[in-house]
């Protein structure tokens, strides 16, 4: 499923609380109402960002909050594996505060997911655990499961999940956010793709419309749902000189005579009929086999109604999943009129907006513990055997604030124990974000 501008505005608000502190309820958005009143000539002048519970607008010259959303109600596009719970406040904005429930999850069976005042952190299980997949293997005391010698120990694949044994420890990968797995349901406009979190389920498919058979028609993929278009002036069908003339078949469309087998055009045709170069078009414009209006050369603008669900002859632009032209680089398609890339939207199989999966690679830096880093280590009762818990403070350290890559696997660190009621060790756990 491809998110919104609202996730990108969540992820952000996420990034605000850490730097404010997890531990409490913290308000996320401009608070119009208690500055003094800002002018504007649009509602991009006004300063904060749009959520889903309420909108920038710019009313009478005044910066505002509208379609503001009930307090307490959830917004849309939330996380719920971040240790964060994001209300509305009934004012425009968003509250975060920590959700206990929430956890996230390494990937790894030799962990333990907690969250703490807001902060993840993955508590690695004693050593020799049992782990595996029949359990076989043993845990080795720092998160990961170890003794393998092929992957099919760790556990078994699935459409969206593969196991791998490297150095004798195993890894568990996902397959990106939107990759397509099958399509089970021929003409439904939906497919089966992988969630990113190693779950099948589905998603819209532009190209999954469901066929009429009829040559005039164009089966076209429009809000989940199959809606049919006639086909271009000029397009065959039938046997030998027929072709289409606004959605039905007959005799050769007007500007088009019959020569042997096929109609063939004679002059210049009008917007919306079949071409094969511009001198065919009154226009001087063939894109996409069709006359068009203009040149129509945007990267995510179309000409043809299968890729825009407007009128042939109309550049408009394309609907979210197509590549008119192939315009759009390598996996990329269309959300919203721009190649995903692009488009400002974390969707497809990114990892953060317009970066990862099938875009460029997404830099991030090493945040450890949440805001408080290496320094505030997080204590965790280990009872009387506190094995593996030396002081790792300065690796951990050597990483924080540096520079990494989103998608990179949590790295855990130990800072030494203390006694405090029991045997309690110093827990760090370092994210790339």
């Amino acid at each position: 499923m491809r998110s919104t501008k609202k996730t990108q505005v969540l992820s952000k608000a996420l990034a605000l609380s850490f730097l404010l502190g997890a531990g409490g309820c913290v308000v996320l958005g401009y608070d119009f109402n208690k500055q003094p009143p800002i002018s504007c000539e649009r509602a991009q002048d006004c300063p904060g960002e749009d959520s889903d519970c309420g909108t920038r607008a710019c009313e009478k010259g005044v910066c505002k909050y509208v379609n503001v959303k009930p307090a307490g109600e959830s917004p849309l596009g939330q996380r719920l594996d971040d240790c964060q719970e994001f209300t509305c406040d009934g004012t425009g904005h968003a509250v975060s505060k920590p959700a206990p429930d929430q956890t996230p999850d390494d990937g790894s069976e030799c962990t333990e997911n907690k969250c703490i005042d807001g902060t993840p952190l993955f508590v690695p299980l004693e050593q020799n655990a049992a782990c595996g997949k029949d359990k076989l293997l043993k845990c080795d005391g720092l998160g990961s499961c170890a003794g393998c010698t092929m992957p099919s120990e760790c556990g078994d694949d699935g459409p969206c999940l593969k196991w791998s044994c490297e150095s004798g420890v195993c890894i568990r990968a996902f397959e990106p956010a939107g990759t397509v797995v099958a399509n089970t349901v021929t003409g439904d406009c939906k497919a089966e793709a992988c969630d990113g979190a190693g779950n099948l389920g589905q998603i819209p498919d532009p190209n999954d419309a469901a066929d009429d058979g009829d040559s005039c028609t164009a089966d076209i993929c429009k809000d989940g749902a199959t809606v049919r278009e006639s086909a271009a002036n000029g397009t065959a069908c039938g046997m030998g000189c027929q072709s289409c003339t606004d959605g039905l078949c007959g005799d050769c469309s007007p500007g088009f005579v019959c020569e042997g087998t096929a109609c063939v055009s004679v002059g210049e045709q009008p917007v919306g009929a079949v071409c094969t170069e511009n001198p065919d078009c009154m226009s001087g414009f063939c894109v996409q086999g069709v006359c068009c209006e203009s040149a129509c050369d945007g990267k995510c603008m179309g000409c043809v109604n299968t890729a825009t669900g407007m009128p042939n002859g109309v550049c408009a632009p394309a609907l979210d999943g197509n590549n008119p032209g192939g315009r759009c680089e390598g996996a990329d398609t269309c959300v919203g009129g721009k190649c995903r890339c692009e488009n400002g939207v974390q969707d497809g199989n990114e990892l953060k907006v317009d970066c990862g999966g099938s875009c460029a690679p997404c830099k991030g830096t090493w945040v450890c513990n949440g805001d408080a880093g290496c320094g505030a280590p997080i204590a965790e009762c280990c009872f009387f055997d506190c094995i593996g818990c030396g002081d790792e403070t300065t690796a951990c350290f050597d990483i924080q604030s540096k520079e990494c890559f989103i998608g990179e696997q949590s790295k855990s660190f130990t800072g030494g124990t203390f006694w405090d009621g029991c045997a309690k060790c110093n827990r760090m756990t370092c994210i790339c974000q």
